[in-house]
C-alpha cells in the first residue's frame, strides 16, 4: 500500500507540474498576428477627420 500511495503521489504532482507548464505557454506564447493586405483600405475612418476642413461646422 505504501508503493501505491507513492507512486499516485508522484502521478499527481507530474500531472500536475505538466498542467502549470501547459498554463505557462499558454499565458506566455502568443501567435502572430497576421500582416495587412497593402490593397486594403477597410480602416475604420477617425469621427473627426470629416470635421477638420469643413466650412459649414460652425454655421
Amino acid at each position: 500500500m505504501h508503493w501505491f500511495s507513492t507512486g499516485l503521489l508522484i502521478a499527481l504532482s507530474a500531472g500536475t507540474a505538466a498542467w502549470a507548464g501547459w498554463l505557462l505557454r499558454r499565458l506566455f506564447v502568443v501567435d502572430p498576428a497576421a500582416a495587412p493586405d497593402p490593397g486594403r483600405t477597410d480602416r475604420p475612418v477617425p469621427d473627426d477627420a470629416a470635421d477638420d476642413h469643413t466650412e459649414e461646422r460652425d454655421s
